[in-house]
């Protein structure tokens, strides 16, 4: 069956040894295609609060913390699916707590704190396009959920509006 979609099919090109968004940019030079990371997204779990220590509160102590603790955790022990949010292979799976993940794969705090994580993240990366949210249900404490995005929204955002993604390179 031929591909006419825009994106190659996973059977056409394969992800490669440095990861599925090396491979995937890989596939679109072989396929005469270039890629930017204008159009890549990436998903975090985010939570600013008016200091690092209360959005630390709210966000461990909160409904991030548990639904990690209660139900996320547990299911990605359960598909052996921890290894991914560790930042060293040599962390034995329980500590991969909610604390471990925010110190190690949230981005949590202050304006300025997740102004800061968040350039490093697209400086790691080499750029991305669009920040997706990993949104929680904050049904106890909204309007803490909704100081926070009122906060990314007002304080962060057009702190990070100088990054400009390249096109990536063959």
């Amino acid at each position: 069956m031929q591909n006419d979609s825009a994106w190659p099919s996973s059977t056409s090109c394969a992800a490669g040894s440095d990861g599925a968004a090396k491979g995937r940019a890989a596939c679109f030079f072989t396929k005469g295609r270039s890629a930017s990371r204008r159009d890549w997204r990436i998903v975090r779990e985010v939570f600013v609060a008016d200091s690092d220590e209360e959005a630390w509160r709210l966000s461990v102590g909160g409904m991030m913390g548990r639904m990690y603790e209660q139900y996320y955790l547990r299911l990605l022990g359960n598909f052996g699916f921890l290894e991914f949010l560790k930042h060293s292979p040599d962390v034995p799976d329980g500590d991969v707590t909610a604390e471990y993940c925010a110190r190690h794969n949230w981005v949590v705090g202050s304006p300025r704190t997740v102004t800061e994580r968040l350039e490093e993240i697209y400086d790691e990366l080499g750029g991305f396009g669009c920040l997706l949210l990993f949104c929680f249900d904050y049904s106890e404490n909204p309007r803490a959920w909704k100081h926070s995005m009122e906060l990314l929204a007002e304080e962060v955002v057009p702190r990070l509006a100088h990054l400009e993604p390249a096109s990536v390179a063959a």
